[in-house]
């Protein structure tokens, strides 16, 4: 009888270790038991919810058909990703509205973007807002993964005080919340994400040994490398294949995270912030972080704000030197609206990089894009009107398995909270209800 080799067998949540650094792995051909082939329900799907504050042009913004999907201005960039689209138009969130409140209305758009609750008005320290889609999705899935979930954003915001015609800064700064009265930091630093996600090898050294390893600009992954150097040996060609490129992943994320430290990204200026040359590097290395996040299966939940509910960060790099939130006051003025189309374009543009690195990691012969849900969405339309009726949302990947590369346009005041709840019944089929819904969206 011919000798048959013994299949190695890999934890799913084996790391990769070398001092104080952890590296999660992503899955590879090893960690599946011998002749088992995976059930299609149990495959790990991520979702991801990335925030757009100030609204959109939705002149620029919104398909002009039904039905199979045409590419608007400001969805153009997405045009490689047609058939894993889906664009909503109808939905509403009400309890951004002011509901006699008064003024507050990016207060009431950060708060209630994935609560689909009204904020308790309020500068003290008695927030009130709801529980949030995500964290709702994390306390059913966050148990197979490292972290729970991930909230990450582009703009830091005051720990405390006003910062929207009398409502806390809380309601600005966040829209991940764990509690009606706890909302989740999200992290603004990618170094500090890095060093969540896979361990900082200068964590355990002195304050000497910390600063020699900087200057030599030490890495994780040396950190780990006989870690490394043993599991190479021991798996097969495509896994080492998969290794080597998720490893020189994580080393070039961590080579720009070093030049990062060093450049420009975002300087603070009275009317707010305004976006440096390295700003657009920003962006992609928090996207980034979150694609090898998903990979290494360290979470299968984020959320990440563009900027902050009533963001004036300006956009200089685009030639769009005014502050965002100044801008979406445009009163309908011709040049400011093309400059607040232009800011959208560049979000939707970084939104395709995003997908086409999910689309670019493979797991079990599949595409990370395939195994995940991404929303793309704001809580106002117009943000000179600050409409938060017929909001500009999009879908994208196959987590959901719903059909894909089209437009959909549902009745007026349909609640964006059913779309959660189509949302919630991927993560947890026996979950019917959500905020103000009235049924399930798709």
């Amino acid at each position: 009888m011919a000798f048959v080799p013994r299949r190695l067998a890999l934890s799913r949540r084996m790391l990769l270790r070398g001092g104080a650094a952890a590296i999660a792995l992503p899955w590879l051909d090893a960690m599946r038991p011998a002749f088992a082939a995976p059930a299609k329900a149990d495959r790990p799907i991520r979702l991801a919810i990335v925030f757009a504050p100030n609204g959109q042009d939705m002149a620029s913004w919104t398909p002009k058909n039904e039905g199979a999907l045409a590419f608007s201005p400001t969805l153009e960039p997405l045009k490689a990703f047609k058939k894993s689209l889906l664009v909503l138009s109808g939905l509403t969130i009400n309890g951004g509205r002011a509901l006699g409140d008064g003024p507050g209305d990016h207060a009431r758009e950060g708060a209630s973007f994935l609560t689909c609750a009204h904020p308790f008005k309020t500068g003290g320290a008695d927030i009130k807002a709801g529980v949030s889609i995500d964290q709702v999705i994390a306390g059913h899935v966050g148990g197979a993964t490292s972290f729970p979930s991930l909230e990450v954003g582009l703009e830091p915001g005051r720990a405390g005080g006003v910062c929207d015609s009398g409502y806390s800064c809380a309601y600005t700064n966040n829209i991940s919340w764990r509690s009606a009265s706890q909302p989740m930091p999200k992290e603004t630093d990618p170094r500090a994400l890095f060093a969540r996600l896979f361990g900082d090898p200068d964590a355990a050294q002195s304050a000497e040994a910390r600063a020699r390893a900087a200057a030599e600009r030490k890495s994780v992954l040396d950190a780990a490398l006989e870690d490394v150097k043993r599991l190479l040996g021991k798996v097969g060609p495509s896994d080492k294949q998969k290794l080597d490129e998720y490893l020189t992943a994580v080393r070039e994320v961590e080579q720009r995270l070093a030049k990062d430290a060093k450049a420009e990204t975002v300087v603070a200026v009275p009317e707010g912030l305004r976006g440096g040359a390295g700003f657009p590097e920003r962006v992609r290395l928090l996207y980034d972080l979150l694609v090898l996040a998903f990979q290494a299966d360290r979470t299968r939940v984020a959320t990440h704000m563009l900027g902050n509910a009533g963001s004036n960060i300006s956009y200089g790099f685009i030639d769009v030197p005014e502050g965002h939130h100044d801008l979406s006051h445009h009163g309908s003025e011709a040049a400011k609206v093309a400059k607040i189309a232009r800011i959208n374009r560049f979000h939707a543009e970084q939104l395709a990089g995003f997908l086409e690195r999910l689309s670019a990691a493979k797991e079990e012969g599949e595409s990370l894009l395939e195994r995940s849900i991404v929303l793309y969405a704001g809580a106002l339309a117009d943000g000179n009107a600050h409409a938060h009726h017929d909001l500009p949302v999009l879908l994208a990947g196959g987590g959901g398995g719903w059909k894909m590369g089209r437009h959909e346009r549902f009745p007026r005041e349909t609640p964006m909270a059913n779309l959660y709840v189509s949302l919630l019944k991927r993560f947890a089929p026996q979950e019917r209800a959500f905020g103000d819904s009235t049924g399930s969206l798709l």
